[in-house]
């Protein structure tokens, strides 16, 4: 028709701030909800009634002051159903808005219901609705399999199976804490013990599926409308379609919510948009901007302990696996094998009835590899190959392959060592996103390759959207879309979804959202992402090598991927760290000694091996990212982590006797008794004849103690009790400098810090803080307590505050003649009633050294690290972590600070300062309060760091020797030993995990040999030279990957030119390279 000729009902221009806020009422439940779409999304619903919905109640017993951790307040689901069957259980009427709590505790619910007939009649999917507030899961009384969880608002329909009676029967075990724990005031806050819970909601409900769809179809036409580029006609169109269907809607006729939806589907959606099908319309040329994955992150412990985690992991997987048989498109991942062994010893019916054959479908993953999702900061180089030997390993018995991805997209910063690490474990590829928490630089990459010290590479991808726990909104793709950083090299970028931290997983709610907003692509082009789901993540990571040229394309990122952010976690909850380190080291000697005992008396001697990997998995399991960096509630300290290591610290040392017990009880017996411990050095390294030994003395001058041992001449105020000069004696060098910089007073000089961070206290430590700090100069008492010819020890007491002070003791031990550079002035100190608020407790050393960095002991070796402020990135990491040693050096002297237990330090201008301890309040109100005890040593030496540092730093911490006879400990010592260069290390021995004759838990093959797995590591960053000696009866040796499955190389060997019961084996490692051997007898 032509225009008409005269306007009788001229329009306006729609407002479009005005319009685009309107859309907000449609399906927002406030006031005017009865006018809108609200008032349809059930047809009826019954509450709680006593004849169609009964629910009863029994409450698990407590006690005042009760172990929230203990079985007795969480007992297992069948032992609750069979006391029920026996009539052993009360139950209690419900009420609606009744409490039920304290925080931690257990309620379980009986459930009776029964479905009207004209319900049933309509062929609906029916639900039951219920929401108490807290962690809840619904349990099958005859199969006892798990059906879905509750949590709350976030996940409170429980989809009703379908029957011919519609009578019903089920229980509910609830958990008395939320998603996120039990925060007192806040979530990260201290738990408030006395939380209760409150029963919302208890109904069964009929349902409008057609009006929950138009929600969906609504609330992402509206994102559309409000996310969009405002200069684009899709965001300008979406606003005035849905203010149409806001106009076609009718609240007195519920036929008008299809309408609306027919007209959506005519005007902006294509018509699958809730189908499944939707992902395989639209422009199929074009590459998706988008790749979404689903993913459930659950924190083993954080703001709750291990005892509940058990719950959430069953609490989320069963709600994954239930979504997945109504979502053919949606592939979830899930991490941590601990979190599948508890769920396969607890609920082996759901493990092996609905997880498994989820996993062996494709929809199911089972990803990282690792043992938990730990921290790369703090533990020791094996104990990060652990991880993967028992985490590979569990995967590959439990679902028939290892992960090709390490999966840590929370990990605190992430160690330098780790692309060795990972490629030796059968992994090339790597996910975080934490890096986008750096609170100074933005990091510059999304997809890259990312290179460890050693050259090792893996393909690392962030997400652009920046969180692991994406609701899959509109805004989500978006910002997954535009904020990726090399586009230019690979375009599509990985958005996570899902309920995370406190587990949950995806939601129903996320998967219709993600199937509107594909839609919308589909239909309106690419101004929209185009958002894919169906790929799985090594599909996603083998497209981005074949867009890349195998990765050669990617940009590469070399050394540690430091987070600037959470400096605190090296420090806090410092006994924590204590035990972990001292359960390494007790691990190693265990591992070292049965290994040793087993073959050289196979008949009388077995091989731990289930009881050793026990203990690892209780070691790997306390180095989750919260609980040994010291973020968790106190709760998980008391009652779980501290006293699970001191058990292996127990444990390990009856095995270590028994082990020993075999060694001196068999040798040949004998009055010249030598030493034999669970080091191994160079032979070019052995220390000379201890008969030339020279005393250590002490003399009064002036003020100061001066300790002398030939080599070294150590000043000590008696004023102040800090050292103030270290002098070699030969070279007349002076390595401490009082002169300079902002510490003129000495070393060992402690230091308090206000530590007062803008948020996450446990975590974060702040830059200002570095310029607020108060010297702890009052002393209270110094004096010689020790003078003998093997050592002087002069102790300092200093008080701190009211009842609290540090007594130290520095002690120069006497020097071996013969034996040059290796003296140093070894400290322990003792904190009596540590009881600070929000201080952080130091110790500094101002030293004579100018570099523009320091070296700092990591994994296998040293992440260099600068001492200046020249850029942002330099400023980031005035707090840094190490482990036994940090070095700053010139070419011609150098200090090492070594220490048994500390992961913190810095090192700026003259000054090197080890952090000892924090006192943050949250989320545990007592972290770290009470005594302490630890050493540290001060080691001047000439020359750049060297293999001595290395060495001194292993002695420093690995103390574990006994007597042998001689002739014994020469067959223990040359059981295997190492010479060449002297920058290499033998880490460690073990057996191999497939021999028969140990029975190890973890074997997958197991064989008819006899095998040893010897680990060396070159430490400092040349390629070097070095030869394995063994007195073993070898038959092959190979160079192996870390999980023991894979044979890199073989390699040759040859008789000892000096001892022909000797065999040699010649070995070239590259700088920090770790070599892992297989030796067969």
């Amino acid at each position: 028709m032509p225009l008409k000729q005269i306007n009788h009902d001229p329009q306006f221009k729609p407002v479009k701030s005005i319009y685009e806020n309107r859309l907000r009422q449609f399906i927002d439940t406030g006031g005017y909800k009865d006018l809108n779409l609200p008032k349809f999304y059930d047809k009826q619903r019954i509450h709680q009634d006593g004849e169609y919905v009964k629910i009863w109640y029994y409450q698990i017993p407590w006690e005042k002051g009760f172990d929230p951790t203990a079985p007795s307040v969480r007992p297992s689901w069948k032992s609750i159903i069979d006391a029920d069957k026996n009539g052993e259980i009360k139950w209690k009427n419900t009420a609606e808005n009744q409490p039920f709590g304290p925080s931690w505790t257990t309620t379980w619910f009986k459930v009776n219901l029964s479905i009207p007939q004209d319900w049933l009649d309509s062929g609906d999917q029916l639900t039951f609705e219920f929401n108490c507030d807290n962690e809840g899961i619904v349990i099958d009384p005859e199969t006892l399999v798990p059906y879905t969880a509750f949590s709350g608002n976030e996940r409170k329909e429980y989809h009703l199976p379908r029957n011919g009676d519609g009578k019903y029967f089920f229980y509910i075990e609830c958990g008395n804490n939320g998603m996120f724990g039990v925060g007192s005031g806040g979530t990260n806050n201290a738990p408030d013990p006395n939380r209760y819970f409150h029963l919302k909601t208890a109904d069964i409900v009929w349902p409008d599926w057609d009006a929950r769809a138009l929600y969906f179809d609504f609330w992402e036409l509206s994102d559309a409308a409000r996310e969009l580029p405002d200069d684009s006609w899709q965001r300008n169109r979406a606003r005035q379609i849905g203010n149409e269907v806001m106009n076609l809607f009718d609240p007195n006729d519920r036929s008008s919510v299809v309408r609306c939806r027919e007209f959506l589907k005519k005007e902006y959606y294509d018509k699958y948009n809730d189908s499944d099908k939707v992902y395989g319309k639209g422009d199929s040329s074009l590459l998706p901007n988008v790749y979404a994955i689903g993913n459930c992150h659950i924190d083993t412990a954080w703001l709750w302990p291990w005892a509940e985690t058990h719950r959430k992991i069953v609490r989320s997987w069963s709600s994954q696996t239930t979504l997945m048989d109504k979502y053919p498109e949606y592939q979830f991942v899930a991490s941590q094998a601990q979190q599948f062994k508890w769920l396969k010893d607890e609920h082996p019916e759901f493990f092996y009835g609905s997880l498994v054959p989820k996993v062996e479908q494709g929809q199911f993953y089972a990803v990282g590899g690792s043992w938990v999702e730990n921290d790369t900061n703090i533990p020791q180089g094996e104990s990060l190959c652990r991880q993967f030997l028992l985490g590979q390993r569990f995967f590959m018995k439990h679902f028939g392959a290892k992960s090709t991805v390490f999966w840590l997209p929370d990990t605190f910063g992430y160690s330098s060592q780790i692309p060795q690490i990972c490629r030796t474990s059968g992994i090339e590829r790597f996910l975080t996103q934490k890096l986008s928490w750096n609170n100074i630089d933005n990091f510059p990459h999304s997809t890259f390759n990312w290179v460890g010290i050693d050259g090792s590479q893996v393909l690392t991808h962030m997400p652009p959207g920046n969180t692991y726990t994406s609701d899959a909104n509109f805004g989500d793709v978006l910002r997954t879309a535009k904020q990726n950083k090399t586009q230019e090299f690979y375009e599509p970028g990985l958005m996570l979804y899902g309920k995370c931290d406190g587990g949950g997983g995806p939601t129903k709610e996320q998967l219709e959202k993600m199937r509107r907003i594909r839609s919308l692509y589909n239909r309106n082009g690419n101004v929209i992402p185009k958002l894919q789901l169906g790929l799985s993540i090594d599909q996603f990571y083998d497209n981005i090598l074949e867009r890349t040229h195998q990765g050669d394309d990617l940009p590469a990122w070399v050394g540690e991927l430091y987070l600037e952010f959470h400096r605190g976690t090296y420090t806090t909850q410092a006994r924590m760290k204590q035990l972990m380190r001292s359960s390494e080291i007790k691990l190693h000697d265990l591992e070292w000694i049965a290994t040793k005992t087993s073959l050289l008396y196979p008949g009388k001697y077995k091989y731990p091996a289930s009881k050793i990997n026990d203990l690892w998995e209780n070691v790997l399991l306390c180095q989750f990212h919260d609980v040994l960096p010291g973020s968790c509630i106190e709760l998980v300290y008391k009652y779980e982590a501290r006293p699970m290591l001191e058990n292996v610290l127990k444990e390990a040392d009856k095995l270590l006797q028994g082990a020993q017990t075999v060694l001196i009880d068999n040798a040949v017996k004998s009055k010249d008794q030598v030493s034999v411990g669970t080091l191994a050095w160079c032979k070019e390294d052995l220390k000379a004849d201890a008969s030339d030994f020279i005393p250590a003395t002490c003399t009064v001058e002036d003020d100061y103690f001066v300790l002398n041992n030939g080599e070294l001449t150590v000043k000590i105020s008696k004023h102040s009790g800090v050292i103030t000069s270290i002098v070699n004696e030969k070279t007349k060098t002076e390595y401490i400098d009082n002169k300079h910089g902002r510490n003129k007073l000495g070393a060992n000089q402690f230091v308090l810090f206000d530590d007062e961070p803008t948020s996450f206290p446990a975590w974060d430590t702040e830059l200002y803080s570095v310029n607020k700090y108060k010297y702890l100069t009052k002393v209270e008492k110094i004096e010689v307590v020790s003078s003998t010819a093997s050592a002087v020890t002069v102790e300092v007491v200093v008080p701190v505050r009211q009842d609290c002070k540090l007594k130290t003791q520095i002690t120069l031990k006497g020097k071996e003649a013969g034996v040059t550079d290796e003296s140093k002035v070894d400290i322990h100190t003792k904190v009596e009633n540590w009881n600070a608020f929000y201080q952080f407790l130091k110790v500094e050393f101002p030293v004579n050294i100018i570099n523009d960095f320091a070296s700092y002991e990591t994994q296998f070796g040293i992440t260099k690290r600068p001492t200046h402020y020249n850029t942002s990135w330099d400023t980031a990491k005035f707090e840094v972590c190490h482990h036994k040693f940090a070095d700053y050096s010139e070419y011609t002297k150098g200090v090492s600070i070594l220490n048994d237990c500390k992961y913190g330090f810095s090192t700026h201008g003259n000054l090197m300062r080890l952090s000892l301890l924090r006192s943050a309040k949250a989320p545990d109100a007592n972290a770290d309060m009470g005594n302490h005890e630890f050493s540290y040593a001060i080691y001047p030496h000439r020359g750049p760091l060297s293999h001595k540092t290395v060495k001194l730093g292993l002695e420093f911490n690995y103390h574990y020797k006994f007597d042998l006879s001689s002739e014994a400990a020469k067959a223990f010592d040359q059981f295997i030993t190492l010479g060449g260069d002297p920058n290499v290390v033998l880490s460690n021995i073990k057996r191999g995990e497939d021999d028969k004759s140990i029975d190890s838990q973890y074997a997958l093959d197991p064989q008819d040999k006899t095998t040893v797995v010897v680990r060396l590591y070159e430490s400092l960053g040349g390629e070097s030279l070095a030869t394995l000696t063994t007195s073993l009866p070898i038959k092959e040796v190979h160079k192996i990957d870390s999980l023991e499955t894979k044979s890199l190389e073989k390699l040759h060997f040859h008789t000892n030119k000096n001892d022909a019961k000797l065999q040699d084996i010649p070995i070239t490692l590259r700088p920090f390279e770790i070599g892992t051997y297989k030796l067969v007898l």
